[in-house]
């Protein structure tokens, strides 16, 4: 698969998997950086000169080599230029097409979960986190609508990115009919979003989205994702908000009480978790639609099937007051 020739020398350290397709859309900032690559037991480093650097990693992704693998002091780095990136002139500037903006927000978040999953947070990672969402929410209201932005940009960017911003606008939108609302409420919900089902990759999204379509049970390392997430997190509380965490433990839960992991019911739900599940599931209903903007009234009245709670009530007339 690689070249004679092309390997260096033998690591066998703590390294942290990064795609190569990320990787190649922020390698402007940061060229000339060791990459290796899992030969057995060892890690081997790509012999190379900072100048082959793109077209290296381009090569790898011919040969279906997806995945590469840094020094975490190499991966901070990167964190760190692509914050520098997101926070430049370019991204503001009205020359700089709108669909590599989005393009760049999704590769960005992509890359700093990949890091999340694998070494948890820190304060870098969640300024990055931050700051991607609001680029990503600027973005979104450009558009006319959130319907403008699905049709124009789904084909450059991942569904993962695409769910996820559309569930933190349109969050933002519903927090914004309550009098208590303000950004901090509103980056407690936007790190939900992003952080809720960090620990699943595409093949776990496929596997749920199927179970849910088919009313078949879930599996048990799929239901057990929201306290696996929570665990990590609730780790570095004082970056994570104790709300957001209750978010990411509640998301997966309904009212009668045959929701995960915990089988809450009732009343039991945090005001900002109502809204968070409607937003979240609202935004899911209407991929499974295609994003027909015709079935929206359709899509609340399954979901007041559903979430028939005391506690969602609020939720559902700042709902019904954002997308009516």
């Amino acid at each position: 698969m690689i070249e004679k020739g092309s390997m260096e020398q033998t690591f066998q350290g703590e390294l942290i998997k990064i795609n190569v397709t990320n990787l190649i859309k922020f390698s402007g900032s940061f060229a000339g950086i060791e990459v290796f690559l899992p030969v057995g037991s060892k890690y081997v480093r790509l012999n190379y000169s900072s100048d082959q650097f793109i077209e290296i990693l381009r090569r790898l992704q011919q040969k279906e080599v997806n995945e590469v693998f840094l020094k975490p002091e190499v991966c901070s780095k990167i964190l760190l230029k692509i914050q520098e990136s997101m926070a430049s002139h370019t991204f503001y500037d009205p020359k700089t097409i709108i669909e590599q903006k989005v393009e760049t927000a999704d590769q960005a978040m992509s890359l700093i979960k990949s890091v999340i999953v694998q070494i948890g947070v820190d304060v870098e990672t969640v300024r990055l986190l931050k700051l991607v969402n609001t680029r990503s929410m600027a973005l979104l209201s450009e558009s006319p609508s959130l319907f403008a932005f699905v049709q124009r940009f789904r084909k450059n960017c991942s569904d993962e990115y695409m769910r996820t911003t559309l569930t933190s606008y349109l969050l933002y939108r519903m927090i914004d009919r309550f009098d208590w609302k303000s950004d901090l409420v509103k980056d407690k919900g936007a790190l939900a979003s992003i952080l809720c089902d960090v620990v699943m990759d595409k093949t776990d999204f496929d596997e749920f989205r199927l179970s849910q379509k088919d009313g078949q049970p879930f599996p048990e390392r799929l239901r057990a994702h929201p306290l696996e997430v929570a665990q990590k997190l609730r780790a570095r509380r004082n970056l994570i908000p104790a709300e957001t965490i209750t978010i990411i433990e509640q998301h997966h839960e309904l009212p009668d009480g045959k929701g995960f992991p915990l089988g809450i019911m009732g009343n039991r739900f945090n005001q900002l978790s109502c809204i968070f599940i409607l937003s979240q599931q609202f935004i899911e209903l209407l991929f499974l639609e295609n994003f027909n903007y015709d079935k929206r009234l359709e899509i609340m009245s399954k979901l007041r099937k559903v979430y028939v709670s005391k506690s969602f009530e609020k939720s559902f007339d700042a709902l019904t007051a954002v997308v009516a």
